[in-house]
């Protein structure tokens, strides 16, 4: 005997007038779950009773859906208090780094774009730079950083010494720590600073001057790798 079954056997459900459920949606709720988990128990052959594992099993199923509930229901919570709360929402920004996954800088006559990044630890940093080929240009060694920001400005030199022209390059930023692992961080678009509100967008000011738009933001964090 199943719960399938229990919930679709018209007698059963016709006998048991404190446990019929009402669900013209047909959509199962947890406290629906649970009912007819008790009139599976109630209605058991007695000589075919509910084995161990299959209880197990059931309540293991009860257990899942009250958790995916409860998460659904903080998940709408947070949904509402964003939507009535987006000031002190954005607020939460500030003094964090941000990240919006653009890891190009320009480079022109008069100006190359600063690159920002942020380590969680104290790590040996490389900056290598590639064309628009993807062909790696100049591999910067800025040796062992500590945790925190940093900021770094090419000169625009590839590995020969030579100037670049102007255009847009990518970075890639390798950091090795001390017990031999090693990750690629994401340019960081700087430290929040303050936060303005345009009509409905919500503008990110970092500490760069940069002025980025909440809906760009693809990773935060409080100081570590974003």
């Amino acid at each position: 005997m199943d719960i399938q079954k229990i919930a679709s056997d018209a007698n059963i459900a016709e006998s048991m007038s404190s446990d019929k459920v009402e669900n013209p949606k047909a959509v199962l709720s947890k406290y629906d779950f649970l009912k007819l988990l008790v009139a599976q128990l109630r209605y058991q052959d007695p000589l075919h009773p509910l084995n161990n594992d299959q209880f197990i099993q059931e309540n293991t199923m009860f257990s899942q859906l009250e958790q995916l509930m409860n998460m659904s229901k903080s998940m709408d919570k947070l949904k509402s208090n964003l939507k009535t709360n987006p000031r002190e929402f954005a607020a939460s920004y500030l003094g964090k780094y941000i990240s919006t996954g653009e890891n190009t800088i320009h480079v022109t006559e008069s100006k190359i774009d600063k690159v920002n990044f942020a380590l969680t630890k104290e790590a040996d940093v490389v900056v290598h730079i590639s064309n628009s080929k993807g062909e790696d240009v100049a591999d910067i060694d800025l040796g062992k950083l500590g945790k925190g920001a940093h900021s770094f400005e090419w000169n625009g030199k590839n590995n020969k010494g030579e100037s670049v022209p102007s255009g847009a390059y990518t970075v890639r930023i390798t950091a090795k720590y001390d017990d031999g692992s090693e990750i690629t961080l994401s340019k960081s678009a700087g430290k929040v600073v303050s936060v303005r509100f345009e009509g409905d967008n919500t503008i990110l000011v970092t500490d760069s001057g940069k002025q980025i738009p909440l809906s760009q933001v693809q990773t935060v964090s409080s100081g570590g790798k974003t």
